[in-house]
């Protein structure tokens, strides 16, 4: 008998022994099975009739069908207590088909019959003729091939070693992989499906990355667009603000260096739930919590223009909607176009201003024709982020109130730009003295104004908290001009660090622009003056003293310098002297009489 048919007798003969009891182990097969051609066929099914339910009933009262398949008629016997599952393992076993595979049975008259123990008992003129539906030939051809390979294989050990204990440890082996194969199957086509999913998923993503794809070197140097905005980020942790710190939140005075990038988005979350606007945009608070999170992500570690930054541009326009009493003036929707717009004002920001976006020529200066490119990009990126579903927090609004909110923010964030200062405060002093709250086009105005002063209001804070602000904006500055000075581009003045000191960077900037800036707000809200406007004054004289400090240690040293070249000329003139004194005490001098007679005076 070849191995191979050894094999598969060895298998069903275990399967047997375990599931039957020692009076069926020794029942004889009826003389028919006897004349099937194949002994290890005949064997086989004689085992798999007799694994029914009821393996102590007679021989007598077993079933016998005769089953036709590819022109070979094969008779099954089984008792009529078994399961329809038992019926179908022994059809299989016939066919030689995988688990998975599909049977049909049909009887003489070609009508299909159900696979159940309660078939009708035929004869063998009359057999049932086995189809199989959905056969995967590729599997059971490689299962019969690894069986024959194994066959040979086992067969060189026995006749080398003999070693029967490990040969059947490695047939078992053999049988769980074979019983395993269909389950497999299975198993593959389902990962087919979910990786053919997955493959369509990052094809769209990579489409829509297409927009953010760099021109060229040059610009990638200088602008590094992100490919898509970051939005798989984990959310950060919950923490319980005490009332102190909700006071202390609402004051202008607030040290935002004091807290870390997670507390700051519970801050923020706060303002969002203080203010009602969630309750306003029918916000979920994980979304809420994914978009802090998402906008945090989406900005650059930047020296000035980062989310710290970000932060404290929020927090100065949450204080002074609480100083000015704003909840009551403004509706919702405007309080959170405003916040909204402080969140995302510089996002993405890559730490060089417009000039340089314009003169260097880069992609977002081309994109945006040297219009305010680096505002249009900051809200490129705020629409981008809340384009997902996962992090849109006004997901729940109507159509009509969500191009509200965006018109609303997008003119926010542009009017930061800094060449339309002049334009913009012009604009609102033209309409401070008849100030309408009800007029859409006046409060529009009002929000300019406010989101430039919390843009700037690093001064408005106390000079421990102000003071660091300086130092990263003249780093940003020091860091664009030097390499302006590689490019060969166009340096401004005010960002040279051979000519910029503190306070010639903050005094000319707070005289001309923070000043008459608050000064017009303060027209409208006169209760600022104090806790706004007034530490502006406090910093201009602070940084006037130090100018003046500044020129005086100037005069100083300049005077230093003065009074010891007078020193190093004298000296030199001394030295001078002192040679030509013995130059004269060596010349000998001779004296005429009036009757041309000469006397020499001798060297004293």
């Amino acid at each position: 008998m070849p191995f191979s048919d050894w094999l598969m007798v060895r298998l069903a003969t275990r399967d047997y022994l375990q599931n039957v009891s020692a009076h069926d182990r020794y029942l004889e097969e009826d003389s028919k099975l006897a004349s099937s051609p194949n002994p290890a066929r005949r064997l086989l099914i004689h085992i798999q009739g007799k694994m029914g339910r009821s393996h102590s009933t007679a021989i007598e009262k077993r079933k016998r069908l005769y089953i036709s398949y590819e022109n070979n008629v094969e008779s099954i016997a089984f008792s009529p207590s078994c399961t329809s599952n038992d019926v179908r393992e022994l059809l299989i076993t016939i066919c030689g088909a995988p688990h998975i595979s599909s049977l049909k049975l049909v009887d003489h008259l070609g009508q299909l019959v159900p696979i159940s123990p309660t078939l009708e008992c035929n004869s063998a003129d009359k057999p049932y003729r086995l189809i199989v539906t959905t056969k995967r030939r590729d599997s059971i051809l490689e299962i019969k091939k690894l069986v024959s390979n194994m066959g040979e294989i086992f067969e060189k050990v026995v006749q080398c070693h003999g070693n029967h204990e490990d040969l059947m440890k490695k047939i078992d082996y053999l049988e769980s992989q074979l019983q395993m194969d269909g389950y497999q199957a299975i198993e593959i086509e389902k990962c087919k499906h979910d990786l053919m999913q997955l493959k369509s998923k990052i094809n769209e993503e990579m489409a829509c990355s297409e927009r953010f794809k760099l021109l060229s070197a040059r610009t990638r140097l200088h602008v590094t667009t992100p490919v898509t905005a970051k939005r798989d980020v984990p959310l950060y942790p919950k923490y319980i603000l005490s009332g102190e710190t909700i006071q202390y939140l609402k004051q202008p005075t607030f040290d935002m260096w004091n807290w870390e990038p997670n507390e700051m988005l519970a801050l923020l979350e706060h303002m969002y739930v203080d203010l009602n606007l969630v309750i306003e945009f029918k916000m979920n608070l994980s979304v809420l919590k994914k978009w802090l999170r998402a906008v945090q992500a989406n900005y650059r570690n930047n020296p000035f223009h980062n989310f710290r930054h970000s932060f404290c541009v929020a927090q100065m326009m949450y204080g002074m909607v609480h100083t000015c009493n704003l909840q009551e003036k403004f509706s919702r929707q405007d309080l959170g176009i405003l916040l909204t717009a402080c969140v995302c004002h510089d996002l993405d920001h890559p730490g060089f201003n417009n000039t340089y976006q314009i003169n260097a020529r880069t992609e977002l200066a081309v994109r945006y024709n040297d219009i305010s490119p680096l505002e249009n990009h900051h809200c490129a990126v705020c629409f981008e982020i809340l384009s997902d579903p996962e992090t849109n927090i006004f997901a729940n609004v109507d159509r009509e109130t969500f191009k509200v909110i965006r018109q609303g923010i997008i003119d926010l964030i542009l009017s930061t730009d800094m060449a339309r200062h002049g334009e913009i405060v012009q604009s609102f002093k033209a309409i401070t003295g008849c100030f309408q709250w009800s007029d859409p086009n006046h409060i529009k105005q009002l929000s300019a104004i406010m989101i430039k002063c919390c843009d700037i209001s690093n001064e408005v804070r106390p000079f421990n908290v102000a003071e660091p602000w300086l130092e990263c904006l003249l780093e940003e500055y020091f860091t664009q001009s030097d390499r302006e000075k590689c490019e060969g581009l166009p340096v401004a003045s005010f960002m040279d660090r051979s000519k910029v000191t503190k306070p010639t960077a903050q005094i000319g900037f707070i005289k001309y622009v923070l000043i008459p800036l608050y000064e017009t707000l303060c027209e409208l809200f006169p209760e600022i003056e104090q806790t706004m406007l007034q530490p502006l004054k406090d910093a201009y004289a602070y940084y006037e003293t130090k100018k003046l400090e500044e020129d005086l240690a100037k005069d100083d040293t300049d005077r230093s310098k003065t009074c010891q070249a007078l020193m190093d000329e004298k000296l030199a003139l001394e030295k001078k002297l002192e040679g030509a004194q013995k130059t004269i005490s060596n010349l000998t001098v001779v004296v005429t009489n009036s009757d041309n007679q000469t006397t020499t005076i001798p060297e004293k």
